[in-house]
């Protein structure tokens, strides 16, 4: 995802950079390491001489140009430049782009100010042993650590403000948005039938009455009378079961009441699909004329193909299913939350 390469965010992509990836889900587009926080440092140099690089306010937080340009820099694996003026040199970034990368900043922004809120800062001990942590899963020295941040264009001191940013944010999210977000067992069920329509199997119990060819004007009435009935009772609510055990003139009807095995939608007629189409089971279709006989066929439901599979896929499934419901949430989140803070916005255009 971000590129190749021995490079920082080759060893580390999802802990150096996980509110930027999140965030980027959400938005679409890879975002990479978008900047948080604006640093004591750059607040401290926005003045009158630079006021212009103040992009957009957040209540009273403002968003630089600066990080804009490095979030554009590191979204494009280095491959495209966002000039002072909003021109976009190199790479493959469109104006698109860029202006989510900006609504993806000012995300990063809010949940900054909610985590602040909820009292969740790093202390510099706590810090140390995230880092500490950090470097022996990554398997790297802190003198390698500098290397590849130096690599980067980053200091040590820089990266530890953002990296406590990062695990704040990460704790804030924990405790608001994770607890909203589950799933039962039937989502991921409905999520693997929706995923994997081949193994949704169709559960039917047929009725047949044959209509051979070379039938007398008698027999061929009598028959007619038996669908007309089997119709009536249907209509009438009866159990159809009991219309199998009296009316089928299948040879195996008593013993298996008419049950068939499940099988998939597309291989049935085309005269059952087309009356299928739109039922929810239980309900009764019929009559249908296939071939030399009258069928009525009671729609049982589905199940899956391959319990198997299912069981085999069921804890991916479930993560799957777990990451969508957690990128809605923290989108309903956002979304609720930026309409309580006032933004500004610049009149800042991107183009190429």
């Amino acid at each position: 995802m971000f590129g190749s390469g021995n490079s920082l965010r080759n060893l580390c992509p999802k802990v150096c950079f996980p509110l930027a990836v999140t965030l980027s889900l959400l938005a679409g587009v890879r975002a990479g390491n978008a900047l948080g926080q604006v640093s004591a440092t750059q607040q401290a140099g926005i003045n009158a001489n630079t006021l212009d690089a103040v992009i957009v306010t957040i209540a009273d937080e403002p968003l630089l140009l600066s990080e804009l340009q490095r979030a554009v820099n590191l979204a494009s694996q280095h491959q495209t430049k966002l000039t002072p003026n909003g021109q976009l040199v190199g790479g493959s970034m469109s104006s698109t782009d860029a202006d989510i990368i900006i609504e993806q900043l000012i995300n990063q922004k809010i949940l900054g100010i909610k985590t602040r809120e909820l009292g969740l800062n790093l202390g510099e001990d706590e810090l140390d042993s995230e880092l500490k942590s950090f470097l022996q899963q990554q398997n790297i020295s802190e003198d390698k650590f500098a290397e590849l941040l130096r690599a980067e264009g980053e200091t040590v001191e820089s990266h530890r403000e953002e990296f406590a940013k990062q695990i704040e944010t990460q704790r804030f999210i924990g405790r608001v948005i994770r607890p909203l977000v589950s799933v039962t067992e039937d989502q991921i069920r409905g999520y693997y039938l929706q995923d994997r329509e081949k193994s949704q199997l169709i559960k039917l119990r047929s009725l047949m009455i044959e209509i051979p060819a070379r039938l007398s004007s008698d027999e061929l009435q009598a028959k007619k009378r038996n669908i007309e009935a089997i119709r009536r009772d249907v209509d009438a609510g009866r159990p159809f079961v009991e219309l199998v055990k009296m009316y089928s003139e299948d040879k195996d009807a008593l013993k298996t009441q008419g049950d068939l095995p499940p099988r998939q939608l597309s291989s049935l007629p085309d005269k059952l699909q087309s009356r299928l189409k739109g039922k929810k089971p239980p309900v009764v279709v019929g009559p249908i004329e296939i071939g030399s006989a009258v069928f009525f066929f009671e729609y049982l439901g589905t199940e899956l193909g391959d319990q198997k599979e299912y069981e085999k896929l069921k804890p991916q499934l479930e993560a799957r299913l777990l990451d969508i419901k957690f990128r809605e949430r923290l989108d309903d989140y956002l979304r609720g939350e930026r309409a309580k803070f006032k933004i500004n916005r610049r009149d800042f255009k991107i183009s190429r």
